[in-house]
This record gives structure tokens, sequence and C-alpha cells, in this order.
């Protein structure tokens, strides 16, 4: 399927529609907002401040959603009043979903509006981020994975047609090592930083990744920290923020990657076989709930292990399996993009673990 035919499906979904929009002017929400408006929607923009965005996160949103020419509403809050956020322990993402999927459902209701939206798309149920669970709890929708669009498909769109969003959506929390604690010196010294980092380098994505008083650097586009004047200047901007040692990452994925890689086809004598391995454990009960509950024709057959930890099952006539460690395959695929059709519909049923 086309980008186009994808694209053009969302606006169907969206057509004069009262909506509600989880939005951060990110590449999935802004362009969310972009096609709302295109298929005539009655949009509201809910943006939750918890604090702890980067510094220039908030004045782009509110500026984003103006051009956009978009009804925008902001609730505040502050994890860092959260213990579970505090904490950062491995529920920290789901926690915080928690919060603001339900502190904007309840802001969608107040204002009239019964559906809600969010950017998820087909290639975030191939990351590890629990949060996900909160989308089914709070019945967001995602016109994305509905129209199975993939990330690599919305930064395509977005570049062909101009529209502008934000590189600096993700939570600073999110750049502190899960277990070590989230204080306000932490959040403020990785947002410095990262400011600093892309005044110096001109680059549009930075993160600051801290462990142990450890500083790790990510950037989108690595050539333009190479010399040495610039890493010295930023080695001693950082040192003088109390980092013991400062890292160079220079294996930064930029979460484009493909749904199916060639190295998880299994090539037989007549057909191809899908080894795919997720970076989460999977829900096989809950899993097997939503597979058996499924109104797609396509899934017949199914037949629950849990004991053993799999669900065996039929997935366009193809004998498929989804084990509780991540894994999934499916089997006689004529090709690549057959595979990828397959995975694409138990990817949307799948329910991990936390």
């Amino acid at each position: 399927m086309s980008i186009d035919i994808k694209i053009n499906k969302v606006k169907e979904i969206l057509k004069n529609k009262k909506i509600a929009l989880a939005f951060s002017a990110g590449a999935d929400s802004t362009l969310l907002a972009y096609l709302a408006k295109e298929a005539g929607a009655d949009v509201l923009a809910i943006t939750y401040d918890n604090q702890i965005f980067p510094s220039e996160f908030l004045e782009f949103a509110k500026r984003r959603a103006d051009e956009l020419g978009i009804r925008h509403e902001i609730i505040e809050g502050n994890f860092l009043d959260v213990d579970d956020i505090v904490e950062n322990s491995p529920k920290r993402c789901l926690v915080c979903r928690k919060i603001m999927y339900g502190a904007i459902k309840q802001k969608a209701h107040e204002e009239g509006y019964e559906i809600i939206i969010d950017g998820n798309n087909i290639t975030d149920l191939t990351h590890d981020r629990p949060g996900i669970l909160m989308k089914y709890a709070f019945e967001i929708e995602s016109p994305f994975i509905d129209a199975e669009l993939e990330t690599y498909e919305i930064h395509k769109f977005i570049e062909d047609n101009n529209i502008e969003f934000s590189k600096s959506t993700t939570c600073l929390a999110t750049r502190v090592k899960t277990n070590e604690t989230v204080t306000i010196d932490k959040v403020n010294r990785i947002d410095h930083g990262e400011a600093f980092i892309k005044d110096i380098t001109d680059c549009e994505v930075v993160k600051l990744r801290e462990s142990n008083n450890v500083a790790t650097i990510e950037l989108d586009n690595i050539e333009n920290i190479l010399d040495s004047e610039k890493l010295k200047t930023i080695y001693d901007e950082l040192k003088k923020a109390q980092y013991e040692k400062i890292l160079l990452n220079i294996d930064f994925n930029d979460g484009d990657d493909e749904l199916v890689s060639d190295s998880e086809l299994e090539i037989g004598k007549s057909n191809l076989t899908l080894r795919k391995k997720l970076p989460f454990g999977i829900n096989i009960e809950e899993t097997s709930k939503v597979l058996s509950g499924s109104n797609d024709e396509t899934i017949e057959n199914i037949e629950t292990l849990e004991d053993i930890g799999y669900i065996k099952f039929n997935i366009d006539k193809k004998e498929s399996k989804i084990f509780k460690d991540g894994k999934i395959s499916i089997e006689n695929n004529e090709n690549k993009e057959e595979a990828k059709k397959s995975l694409v519909k138990i990817l949307r049923l799948i329910r991990r673990t936390v």
C-alpha cells in the first residue's frame, strides 16, 4: 500500500469528526493535526506539560497549534511530584501515560469531545514502550496504526510537504538510566547540556543521556561535532555541570528502522519464514483474548498453550506463533511484503508485559 493511500485512509478516518488530539507538536501529532484540518475535522489539541520536557517544548507547541489553525488547551502537571516517576523504575513510562492520557481524556470530555486520538504508528508497536498499554486502557484511537503507517513513511510525507514539527518532544526523564533517581538538578543540567550542544553543532536532534554521573551524547549528525575545538568547548561546559565523564555515542538510531529486515527472513526451499524478536515480553493470556475477539477473518485456528508460553494460529492461511519472550514467527511467505502485511495485523493485536 502506497504512502498516499495510507494518508488518504487517515483523512477518511478523521473526516468531519469532532476529535481531541494528544498534541506534542512532534512529527506524529503535528501530521495528525495537519490531516485532521484538511479532512474538515473539529480539532482540539491538548498538550500535557509535565514540567520535565525540553525548555522550548511548550512554546513550540503553542506556536504550531496556532499556525495550524486549531484550538489548543494545555494541562499543567509536575512529574517530579510523582514518586513512580522520580524513582524511575521500568514502569515509569506506564505511569506517565496513565497520568497523561487520564488527564487528556478528562479534559476532552469536559470540552465535549468524545473521540480522543494520538500519533502512535505501526513502528511504535515494535519499540519497548510500555506506555502503549494505556492507549488501550483509555480507549485512545490511533489513526496511523489503523492506516498501517510506519515512522519512515510519516517522516517522508512531512518532508515532502514541508511540514514543520518539533524534534525535541521526549520527556527528559527518559535520558536518565532506569532505576536511577530523576531530580530537578538532573533534568536542568540535561536540558542545559542539550541546548548548548545544539547551539554549538547546529544539530536538530541532541540527546544527553546520563548514568552514574556519566554523560553520553547522541545526535542526528555526528559529523557536526567532530571538530577538536567544538569537542573541547562541549567537554568544558559539561564538566562545569559536574559530569565525571563525557562519552559520544557513534551508533545513534533515529527510529526509522524497517518493520521487517532481510536478516529476519529465513529462506526455505520455496518460501520465507519471518522470525522477529520484539524487545519486550508478551502477555500470552491477554493477547489470546484479543486475537480471539478480533473480527479479522484471516485469523483462524487459535490455540493457546499458556503453560508453555506461546499462541499458535493461522494468519492469511499461514502458520504463525507468538511467544511470551517476544518472538513472532510467520511461515510460508512468498516474499518480504507478504510477511510484513501479516506482521502488521499481528502487531495491532499483541498485548505486552511491563
